[in-house]
């Protein structure tokens, strides 16, 4: 007998990928200053992004009050913290 998967919604769909990337994001949380020993201030760019994106989450006035600004926003703060990260390996690699 084969399970029939569920169909999600589209704000179904949008909620499980929030959630995964919620997931992802605590999962590397505890490695995410590894890379920044000789970088304080992009500790401290790293931890107002993170910051700036739990606020994000936490402002929920249903699916569609913020007309997928607030999903889009998170997309791009998410962005901003590989940059940060991607320039601390960088600067690390790059040293004279």
């Amino acid at each position: 007998m084969m399970n029939k998967l569920p169909s999600l919604s589209p704000r179904g769909l949008r909620r499980a990928a929030a959630a995964g990337a919620l997931l992802g994001l605590s999962l590397t949380a505890g490695v995410a200053y590894a890379d920044f020993d000789d970088h304080p201030r992009l500790v401290a760019a790293d931890r107002e992004a993170y910051q700036a994106m739990m606020q994000l989450r936490a402002a929920s006035n249903g699916p569609a009050a913020f007309g997928g600004h607030r999903d889009r926003a998170l997309r791009l703060l998410e962005q901003a913290r590989r940059e940060i990260h991607e320039s601390a390996r960088f600067a690390d690699h790059h040293r004279d």
